[in-house]
């Protein structure tokens, strides 16, 4: 296996980077990895386990950055020739553009004669797979790993209690009176984030409730329901990003996939939400998932293909 340092350029002119992690062979077979909020394409230590069993498989694993990278990140913006710069991250990022970023990466990819395209998310990360995958049939995923996917509203919810409402007030005013990029009250969130980025978060049309489960906000899960091709769901069982009981919650998540015929959820018993000290056991269920699926993902078309 070697690594090699990648660069794309977004539709609408943002410089992402990322790592390409190629097996000894010519790959037909391709995973992206998409990083949870404020990561990066390298932080979390399971990346290295699972890019190792990903191309002893003979799969090319991209571990990859989001314009949502870290808490604030200066990226390089090319426009019509012009370079200039971007403050954007965490605490500025407004969700939905994550479609130009994976978009950008299954080019990438394409583009390398990679055609059979694997989404893994993290947290934050397994939300933005969902919701492109809903807003991309035709794409060429033809499965999907999503690793401890967040829901963000129940956690919110549980945390403010009466105060939600406030803190959504709270963000409207704020970009009502032109400070939308101005941080919120650190009271209102565990992360520090920019008025115009909370409120698209928590706003009452908001995306991010693909995995409200525990239905504080919705009972709608539309992202969830398109979802038409083999997905593995694994989440542990210690700080996890979600409401309730991991079995019950993978129970949820599949009662709400019901275009799909193919589904694995597993608990990783005494895991926390990143999976440190847990590598070894995450990676040999991907492996096995993986080994699986292998023939039945090359041989998957996109919907409409």
């Amino acid at each position: 296996m070697k690594g090699e340092f990648q660069r794309v350029i977004t539709g609408d002119g943002l410089e992402l980077h990322g790592l390409l992690m190629m097996p000894d062979s010519n790959a037909t077979h391709g995973i992206i990895h998409v990083h949870g909020l404020a990561g990066n394409f390298y932080e979390n230590r399971f990346i290295d386990h699972v890019s190792d069993v990903a191309t002893r498989l003979g799969f090319a694993f991209l571990t990859v950055n989001t314009r949502g990278r870290d808490y604030i990140s200066d990226f390089l913006c090319i426009d019509d020739g012009s370079i200039t710069y971007k403050q954007i991250g965490a605490i500025y990022e407004i969700f939905e553009e994550c479609i130009l970023d994976i978009d950008a990466w299954i080019d990438f990819l394409k583009d390398r004669g990679i055609g059979s395209i694997i989404l893994q998310g993290h947290s934050h990360g397994a939300l933005k797979v969902v919701y492109y995958i809903s807003k991309k049939p035709d794409s060429p995923v033809s499965g999907t790993v999503l690793l401890s996917p967040s829901d963000d509203f129940g956690l919110q919810r549980a945390a403010l209690g009466e105060r939600f409402d406030e803190a959504l007030a709270i963000s409207q005013k704020m970009i009502s009176e032109g400070k939308a990029r101005e941080l919120m009250p650190r009271e209102y969130f565990h992360y520090p984030v920019s008025a115009a980025s909370y409120y698209d978060i928590f706003r009452p049309d908001s995306p991010l409730k693909i995995f409200n489960i525990s239905e504080t906000d919705t009972s709608d899960f539309h992202a969830l329901s398109k979802i038409h091709i083999p997905t593995l769901v694994l989440v542990g069982s210690v700080e996890e990003a979600f409401i309730g009981e991991p079995q019950a919650y993978l129970a949820s998540i599949r009662s709400k996939m019901i275009a799909t015929e193919d589904f694995t959820g597993k608990v990783i018993r005494g895991a926390p939400h990143n999976y440190l000290g847990y590598e070894t056991e995450l990676a040999s269920l991907i492996e096995d998932w993986l080994a699986e699926h292998r023939r039945s993902l090359g041989n998957r078309k996109p919907r409409g293909g």
